[in-house]
């Protein structure tokens, strides 16, 4: 280009000049862009909405410390009724052994990790009496083998029947114990279970005369616990604002859920799922009591229905029933959430999580 120049009769130094503008001009840096160029960009992905779920946090599921050891509320005891040794100051009514020693780590996300959570729901088992969750319900006043009675550990599950709901949601179901010669009915070679007829749950009528038309749903049988009328309140030293979303679950005599989602047969929805998707959270953190039903049910659930969940394992109590082939319920749960795609974390994993730009429109708790 320089020789064409210098043939057209162009001098030296224009060519020296022309060369250096081509240099800067190669070499400058990029320009940034303008508004019109920033409004055709692409946007950036939206931090995800999240909230945190504290499942069954409650007295019923914790027991107070050890005599002894009052000074400490979080301690933790573990009673015969339990299979421990321990004379706690104060019986849960279906008592887990660690399950008072995680409020401090709840706590701990709430007030560390405010900014993360756009929603804090605490679900809370509330019961009638005479629940169809309760042993004493379908086997007597003493059902459980440790005081006399013919099932052999708390936990034990009988298959109920149960109602299909035209409109889907869980209070619109009911279920029944109408199978009475199904296996688990048969310990040591009795019979244990009676039919339960009772005229003013249509389940006991509708799956007695067509067990087809009805859904199968195993149901462990528990002590009597978390009574509306008892000690259902939550667990001692847990932070409950009143910002908090409280969701109660098991209110309906003839129909169980460990999942703050679904029924135990996983077909009647609660209002959860619903509330979730209409304020746009995408993400859970879950915690609570106890890990292998409620907490387990609920984060796989959640992941089934299409949420990204984290399970903070050190801020979940587990129980621990026994199975036949050796395993535990622990064992059973941890499986489910890991082939849902649960996510296993610890309250150090989440408090090392930066919270999102947007963080200062998040409702944190006072």
């Amino acid at each position: 280009q320089g020789a064409a120049l210098v043939a057209s009769g162009m001098n030296m130094s224009r060519v020296l000049l022309l060369a250096k503008i081509v240099v800067v001009a190669t070499f400058a840096p990029q320009v940034q862009p303008g508004i019109a160029d920033l409004a055709t960009a692409e946007p950036k992905t939206a931090e995800p909405k999240s909230a945190l779920v504290i499942v069954d946090t409650q007295l019923c599921f914790t027991n107070g410390p050890r005599v002894g050891y009052e000074d400490d509320p979080y301690d933790i005891c573990n009673p015969p009724s339990t299979q421990g040794e321990d004379t706690c100051t104060r019986e849960g009514s279906l008592g887990v052994a660690t399950g008072q020693s995680i409020v401090p780590n709840i706590n701990t996300l709430r007030n560390e990790k405010g900014c993360m959570f756009d929603m804090i729901i605490r679900s809370q088992d509330y019961h009638p009496a005479g629940h169809i969750s309760f042993g004493s319900t379908h086997f007597g006043e003493t059902p459980f083998s440790f005081a006399g009675g013919p099932l052999p550990y708390v936990g034990y599950e009988i298959d109920m029947h149960c109602t299909k709901a035209e409109s889907g949601y869980i209070q619109d179901a009911t279920c029944c114990l109408v199978d009475v010669e199904q296996p688990h009915c048969i310990i040591d070679g009795v019979n244990v279970c009676t039919k339960d007829t009772d005229p003013d749950n249509l389940a006991c009528s509708k799956c007695a005369d067509d067990l087809e038309a009805c859904t199968r749903m195993p149901q462990a049988m528990w002590t009597d616990h978390c009574l509306a009328t008892g000690d259902s309140g939550f667990a001692t030293g847990l932070e409950t604002p009143s910002s908090d979303i409280v969701l109660q679950k098991g209110v309906n005599l003839n129909i169980d859920a460990y999942s703050v989602f679904f029924d135990n047969a996983r077909i009647h929805k609660t209002k959860l799922d619903d509330m979730l998707k209409e304020a746009g959270i995408t993400r859970l953190f879950v915690v609570g009591i106890a890990r292998d039903f409620c907490v387990s049910w609920t984060s796989t659930d959640a992941a089934k229905l299409g949420y990204e969940v984290y399970v903070v394992e050190d801020a979940t109590a587990p129980i621990g029933v026994p199975n036949s082939d050796g395993t535990t319920s622990v064992d059973v749960a941890m499986k489910a959430m890991e082939d849902a795609g649960v996510k296993i974390i610890n309250t150090d994993d989440l408090l090392a999580m930066s919270c999102p730009v947007s963080s200062g429109s998040r409702k944190l708790v006072e």
